[in-house]
């Protein structure tokens, strides 16, 4: 019996465990089958929306692994807008393919996809609107626009008409873009563009100009729009992300060396030779960019970001006031209702030449070198009507003008990643002008004078930046900045006017200098719904001022001493910053305050007397903004700021500044106390082609540098004085802008209206409380019509309003239509016509002005020459008249113009 139990116990066992091997063989037999599953697959997951952001309900997500293979891999259904599959093969390339019923096909494509990794893409498909009727297929046109995250990305040839020659002329046609038609400053959804870059690299810095007035249409296929942008790459994500830029994209044929040049030749009236030529060169490597340009004309065309004719500040100088010392002696400008091409009688060279140089992968030097200059001639006339006291005080000057300016520049900036969380910046510029202007001046049909306005204008200024990523989401930056600027001035007139009695000459000198330093130190971080900045600092800047009026007598220099001023402004400040930006959903939410230690220092070495002054500073701010969409928003903003008057104002002792007006000032260092309020409700729908803003700002100055001015019919005297009275201005912007489908055409109506409250005091008044008015719209309407001929028309409205309490009211009204003919008879001709409409006065119809235009291109079917006749100023208009008013003047300005010309310039494109 034992054996038997014993051979019965060893059977079990022996089936139990053959059970367990058997188990573990199916289970390793498994593990090892599924070992490439493991080893090789990846999981895809995404969203798919249709282009106005609706989820699509069903689709189909097809695997391949090559784009034009028939063969599918795998597959999985996505619904309601998602998608999740796990692939059970081995890809050297997925290729995954989107389709759905009535839409167009979308495709991604990952390289070389990671064992193991999961993958997002999410798909926007758009509407397949082909309609194929047996042979005949009708296509729609490209995509004008895609939007991408943070980028849209507007197709250079979708917004083409033909008149284009340089990339401005697209950007101005951009939706969302706005460009300033004087100074070519961009905006982006009303906000200021930092930058445009090219081809990813930011060439020409706030200098933007250089690029989009100069680089020719033809070379750009995209001109991509960034929100949320960020020049420095260790601070994306993490910045408050308020800025934007433009990226311009090049043709693929034009990405290693390429370029244009024109040569125009034509004659004016009188027969004078008229001249347009340009150079440029583009050239792009992998470690390399650079773009270069050289051009001449006398046609009025301004080609540099410096604008010499009417002094309109580009971006760059807006940016850097604050480092710049202040110019006494105004430079001959010319303010004109009329594009400066009509007016501006030039003679102007510019070359500029900007390049990026890539050293490895952590350093990069880029250089900007610039040259202008120019011969501007005016012949103006200008007559004033002042009602003062009940009395009647008329005046009047012919000018005959030469301006000549001559400006040197150069910029370095280099970049060094000292590790993949560090990046050390140094930017150096030095720039040298010169401004000789010769004026012969009539004043009041009686006395003549010759004058000459000499103006030496040196910079330097040089930054050190270091950012170090202290985490993913901190970072900490250290800055320094240095700059100074001297400008020196000398202004003869001929005969003396300080005494023309005694002396035959006098020559008024005028030379102020800037000095500045600045240390910062500022720490950045976000979190998943905010975004924060702190920051400490300090400022200290010097501004010496010297002036001094010489006359001569029998060749004898004299000084008169009534006339000298020699001081030196001294400022210091200590500050701590702090700003804060919390995400709720819609809502953002973005208060911001500063603290600053203020010490200002007048030492006036003329009367011997010290004056020092502090302050204690708090600048509250606060921002509100809710976000009804993608496309819409409203925004509110308030703040409180306090600053130190300009330094112009501290000079005591007269100073000539023309022929008939002297200037001087009762100085002090008090603060002005600026609060300011805003709102705006911004749509800005590109699927929809629509556009709406609206907007109103309050800006109210306490404390303030008032004119009391003394107008005789020879000389006039204005003396500024501080008060703690207020400046009030008052500003509301509306714009709508759509495309009817129906008209074919794109519509946009535009307007501004604003109220400024200010005070003066003219020929012993009181204090006069003074109210200007100003409004104007603008309606504009071009087609696109299928069809060779195409119209576009712009009409504009401006009405001023001056008045003082207890006084008769000035007012003005202009309009301006402009009017083209847009043809394209064949693919390689092209006919530009336009009829510009100005009227300075409505009450005076007969005193308007009719200006035509015309332009002939032949573009051959090789497409890398191109010829064109240009007709210009056809009637031959030779002088413009308009009119402006102030609290107690009427004021008629006239100016010569270019005269008619006809030119036929040939353009190559290499």
């Amino acid at each position: 019996m034992p054996p038997k139990l014993f051979i019965l116990k060893r059977r079990k066992v022996k089936g139990s465990a053959f059970k367990r091997i058997l188990s573990r063989q199916i289970t390793f037999i498994l593990f090892v089958i599924s070992i490439p599953h493991y080893l090789y697959s990846q999981s895809i997951s995404g969203k798919i929306e249709n282009n106005f952001g609706e989820k699509i309900p069903m689709a189909n997500v097809i695997i391949k692994d090559s784009i034009n293979s028939g063969r599918i891999k795998e597959f999985v259904i996505a619904k309601n807008g998602q998608y999740s599959i796990s692939l059970k093969g081995s890809y050297q390339k997925i290729i995954i393919e989107v389709s759905a019923n009535k839409y167009i096909k979308g495709f991604f494509e990952i390289e070389n996809p990671a064992n193991s990794k999961s993958y997002t893409a999410n798909f926007i498909l758009y509407k397949d609107e082909n309609i194929q009727l047996k042979e005949v297929t009708v296509t729609t046109k490209a995509k004008s626009f895609i939007v991408k995250d943070d980028t849209v990305k507007y197709n250079v040839a979708a917004y083409k008409d033909g008149s284009e020659r340089k990339i401005e002329d697209i950007i101005k046609k951009l939706p969302g873009i706005e460009v300033n038609e004087t100074t070519g400053v961009i905006s982006y959804k009303g906000k200021s563009v930092e930058t445009v870059k090219l081809e990813g690299d930011d060439l020409f810095g706030s200098n933007y100009t250089v690029g989009t007035k100069n680089i020719n249409v033809d070379m750009i296929e995209q001109v991509q729009a960034i929100e949320n942008y960020s020049d420095n790459p260790l601070l994306k994500g993490i910045e408050s992300g308020d800025k934007v830029a433009l990226n311009l994209k090049l043709k693929k044929e034009k990405l290693n060396f390429s370029g244009d040049m024109d040569f125009g030749s034509g004659v004016s009236d009188g027969a004078k030779l008229m001249y347009n030529a340009g150079l440029n060169i583009l050239g792009i490597s992998k470690k390399y960019k650079s773009f270069g340009t050289l051009s001449y004309n006398t046609i009025g065309i301004n080609n540099s970001p410096f604008d010499y004719f009417s002094y309109n500040q580009g971006a760059e100088q807006i940016e850097k006031v604050d480092f710049l010392a202040k110019k006494i002696i105004p430079e001959s400008f010319y303010a004109s209702s009329l594009d400066d091409r009509r007016a501006n009688l030039n003679n102007a060279w510019f070359g500029n030449y900007n390049n990026v140089f890539k050293i490895g992968n952590r350093s990069s030097i880029k250089t900007n070198l610039y040259y202008i200059h120019d011969r501007i001639n005016s012949i103006q006339q200008s007559g004033s009507n002042n009602f003062i006291n009940n009395r009647q005080i008329l005046t009047s000057d012919y000018y005959s003008i030469e301006k000549s300016p001559t400006q040197y520049r150069g910029d370095v900036e280099i970049k060094y990643n000292s590790s993949k969380n560090s990046l050390v910046e140094y930017k150096f510029r030095l720039s040298g002008e010169s401004i000789n202007t010769s004026t012969n001046v009539l004043q009041n049909n009686t006395s003549n004078y010759q004058t000459e306005l000499k103006t030496k204008d040196f910079k330097l200024r040089q930054s050190l930046l270091f950012t170090q990523k202290i985490t993913g989401k901190k970072a900490l930056q250290l800055f320094f900045n240095h700059s100074s600027n001297d400008i020196a001035q000398n202004y003869f007139l001929n005969p003396s006017v300080a005494d023309p009695l005694v002396y035959s000459t006098d020559n008024q000198y005028s030379n102020f200098r800037n000095a500045y330093v600045s240390v910062r130190s500022v720490l950045l971080g976000s979190t998943e719904k905010t975004k924060y900045t702190f920051s400490i600092g300090s400022n200290a800047e010097k501004n010496p001022f010297q002036s001094r009026l010489t006359s001569k007598k029998n060749g004898i220099t004299h000084i008169n001493n009534l006339f000298t001023n020699d001081f030196t402004y001294k400022k210091y400040t200590l500050y701590s910053e702090g700003s804060f930006h919390l995400n709720l959903r819609k809502w953002k939410i973005s208060p911001s305050c500063s603290l600053t230690y203020l010490q200002q220092n007048l030492t006036n070495k003329i009367v011997i007397q010290n004056t020092k002054k502090e302050n204690i500073i708090f600048e509250p701010a606060f921002t509100l903004k809710y976000k009804f969409n993608n496309v819409s928003a409203v925004l509110g903003t308030i703040s409180y700021n306090q600053k130190p008057l300009s330094e112009e104002y501290l000079f005591t002792k007269p100073i000539y500044i023309s022929n008939r007006t002297i200037v001087k000032n009762e100085p002090g260092l008090e603060l002005q106390q600026i609060t300011s309020f805003g709102i705006f409700y911004l749509i800005n729908n590109l699927y929809k082609q629509f556009q709406f803003n609206l907007s109103a700002n309050y800006n109210r100055g306490r404390g303030n540098f008032f004119p009391n001015i003394f107008i005789l019919e020879n000389s006039t005297q204005v003396v500024y004085f501080y008060l703690p009275k207020s400046n009030e201005n008052i500003n509301f912007d509306f714009l709508i802008e759509k495309y009817m489908p129906v008209l074919e055409s794109t519509i946009r109506l535009k307007s501004n209206y604003s109220i400024s409250i200010y005070k003066n005091i003219v020929n012993n008044s009181n204090l006069r409380n003074n109210k200007n008015q100003f409004f104007s719209s603008e309606l504009f309407m071009k087609t696109a019509f299928d069809i060779p001929i195409n119209f576009e028309n712009v009409v504009q409205n401006k009405k001023v309003q001056s008045q003082s309490e207890n006084s008769k009211s000035f007012k003005n009204e202009t309009i301006n239509n402009t009017f083209k003919i847009i043809v394209k008879s064949a693919k390689n001709w092209f006919i530009l016509l336009s009829a510009d409409y100005f009227l300075p006065n409505t009450k005076k119809t007969d005193e308007d002005y009719l200006f035509l235009d015309a332009a002939l291109r032949f573009t051959p079917k090789r497409k890398k020459f191109e010829v064109n006749f240009i007709a210009k100023n056809i009637l031959n208009n030779k002088n413009f008249r308009q009119i402006e008013t102030t609290d107690f003047s009427i004021n008629n300005f006239q100016s010569n113009l270019l005269p008619g010309y006809l030119m036929l310039n040939i353009s190559y494109n290499f």
